[in-house]
Order: C-alpha cells, then structure tokens, then sequence
C-alpha cells in the first residue's frame, strides 16, 4: 500500500515552538486520516513528543544530526542548510517505499529531494522565507552582514525559482499569502491552511479567577523579533505602565532566554525558562502583550492567549496570519505610546478585558481550532490517495 511521507526540518512537538507545534498537529491530523511514515531529524528537547508521533504514525525515522565544524556553519551563505545524514535518510527511503505523496515542512527541505520525483509534493510556508530575509537585509548592522544577507537574498530569489515548479501545491498561513504567492506563481495551486491552536487543551479560568496587574509574553526568547519585543516591554511599555499601576508585573515566559532577556529581569520583571507547560502562566496574566515591528514567526502564543480569554495588546505585524477584528477581539497599536495606553486601559478595566477575552475565545472555537484548520487538507490529500485512504 502507498503512503504518505512527511518530512520535517525538526522534530514535531506539542511544546517546542511555533513551527514544531504546526507540524506536531499536522502529523496527528494526516495520520488519523492516512497512512503517515514520517522522518526527521533529531531535535534537543523535542524528546518528550517521538512516543505519540509512533503511536500515530505507520514509521517514524528521526536520523542523528551530522556534527558540522563551527568554521563550517559560520562560513555558510545559501539560504538553506543540507544536513548529509538526513539527505542521504531521505534518499533511501524515497528508493525502498512507495508513497504516493509527500508533504514537506518549509522551503528548506526542497534541497533534500530528488529531482526527478514523481509523486506529487507538497510544501508547507509556515512563516515565508523571503520576507524575514528581506527585513534582515534592511535592519540587521554592519556592512559585512549586510553582504551576507544581501547575497542571502539573492539565493532565496533563485531557489524559490527552482522550488515552485516542483509543487503540486503550496500551503500557506494567510489569505494575504495565497495572494502574494499568486501574483509571483500565477496558475499555481496554492491553499490557505492557517496556524491553530488546540482549544480542548488551552481554555479560559473559571469565572473569577483572573489575576490583577501582569503583562504576559511568551516565546522563544532566544528568536531575535522575541528579544526585541522582550526589550520593548521591559525597557520602554513598563515604565509608562508602572506610572499609573505601579503594582503591575511584566513576565516573560519561554525557551532559551538570550542573555539579552536574562538581563531585563528585576524587581517588576520576572524571566521564567524551559517550562514544560505554558497554561500555568496564561491563566496567571491579566493581559497578554507581544509588540512586534518585526519577524515572520507562526504567531502560535497570540493565539494561545486568545484562546485562554486573555485580552491581547499587539501590533500589525504581530496580528499577520489571523483574521481578527481590531477593538473586538484585540487590541492594535503601531506605535509605542498607543501600545502602553492599551495596556493602562486594560489593566484598569476589568469589564474591557471580560468583553476582549471573551471575543477572542470565541473566534478561537470559529476558526482557529487545529482540526477546523486542517480541514482542507483532508480533500487535497483525498484526490491523491484515494484508493489507498483509511477510515477515521
């Protein structure tokens, strides 16, 4: 019988970031509907997710990293990275097995594929390439890494050249991003799977229970648009806080803190690391905040807020990729001043933060569960391996 192969540029995980979380839920939703082989390499701290993804899953293979000399990882200037281990994993698994599709995770992985496939391929756009390297080349100092991400830039032009016509479909977070895809790819079959989150497992407190006077960010706290946004709260929205609510707690709660974010903690911020479950924390906030000017991240912590009732204070560029609507179901602010007087207004009005959370929940359950996202690609998947699908 024909399969599904999905390959992943790390370990699929409930816990361990945007991305794995995508493809954590990905491979739970494809292979409760077909059969899944899955492979991928080995990931630091994913650990704890390999025991369910063999439960789901007909074959799992997670292949040790090659250990690359550090003159070799500082020396790179491509796009993307090609780990030997996992081409050659690939490669071999492409030769003894018949699938009848794939699905990649990330243009990153183009590079490990044959060029005479023939099945057709996937490949999932979680966060898009292109753009992040675009705002690296205009923000990033110095001019050699401004060469760096220059050349960079031009890789990315022509690899995603090469990537797209190898594609039977592209998968994308956003409405916005089908129609930029289609005006570079036009006739390309591109489809809207946004990010989600699991609304069984993140839910509001009971009635009654909600905190008085902490600012709440989550993240990876080592990503450079998280640091930033670490820095703005603690350094800048804070202290316009701390003026009129001087009781009022910033926590910054995440994985691998950068010592940038280590040093912000003091009297009326707390930095908390590695923890293994993020629901604590969001049931202990009164706001959650995440003010970004920059990154092209999954956006997976504004919709876990919004799915535990926490009203949300963030900018344009932290609301890309979900469809909400300022006023009702968050609130948006570009600039510093207006951020710091959404968060005093909140921290003051408890009813403004019942009517926030509230709407935000409910947008969660309409739209934003996992399995409502993942919808589409039950028919797509369907068409090509029809004869081969198994019963829910």
């Amino acid at each position: 019988m024909r399969r599904l192969l999905f390959i992943a540029p790390s370990l699929p995980s409930p816990t361990f970031g945007g991305g794995a979380i995508r493809m954590y839920h990905l491979v739970r939703f494809l292979a409760q509907r077909f059969d899944l082989d899955l492979i991928a390499p080995q990931t630091p701290g994913a650990e704890g997710s390999e025991a369910q993804l063999r439960a789901w899953c007909r074959e799992v293979e997670i292949v040790p990293q090659t250990v690359r000399p550090a003159w070799r990882k500082r020396s790179h200037l491509g796009p993307y990275e090609k780990d030997p281990a996992l081409a050659e994993a690939i490669l071999h698994r492409l030769r003894d097995r018949k699938y009848g599709a794939m699905q990649i995770e990330k243009p990153a992985m183009v590079p490990y594929l044959p060029t005479d496939l023939s099945i057709p391929l996937v490949l999932d756009v979680w966060a898009y390439g292109l753009s992040g390297a675009i705002r690296a080349l205009t923000q990033e100092r110095g001019p050699l890494v401004r060469a760096r991400n220059a050349f960079r830039l031009a890789r990315f032009g022509l690899f995603d050249a090469f990537c797209w016509p190898s594609t039977a479909c592209v998968l994308v977070v956003s409405e916005q991003d089908r129609l930029r895809c289609l005006r570079t790819r036009p006739g390309r079959q591109v489809l809207v799977v946004p990010n989600g989150v699991d609304s069984s497992a993140v839910t509001p407190p009971p009635s009654g229970e909600a905190p008085q006077g902490v600012i709440l960010f989550t993240g990876d706290l080592g990503f450079a648009p998280n640091i930033e946004a670490a820095e703005l709260l603690a350094l800048h929205l804070l202290p316009m806080v701390l003026a009129s609510h001087p009781d009022a707690e910033l926590r910054l709660v995440g994985r691998h803190p950068h010592p940038r974010v280590q040093r912000l903690a003091g009297p009326r911020v707390r930095v908390i690391a590695n923890v293994p479950d993020m629901r604590p924390y969001l049931r202990e906030a009164t706001v959650f905040a995440a003010p970004h000017f920059t990154g092209a991240g999954t956006r997976t912590k504004i919709l876990e807020a919004m799915a535990a009732g926490l009203p949300v204070v963030t900018t344009s560029i932290g609301l890309q990729g979900i469809e909400a609507e300022a006023g009702r179901e968050v609130i948006l602010a570009d600039d510093l001043p207006a951020l710091g007087e959404a968060l005093c207004g909140l921290l003051t009005d408890p009813w403004m933060r019942a009517d926030l959370g509230r709407s935000a929940r409910n947008l969660i359950e309409a739209r934003y569960d996992w399995d409502r996202c993942l919808a589409p690609l039950e028919g797509l998947y369907r068409t090509w391996l029809k004869e081969q699908a198994i019963a829910c």
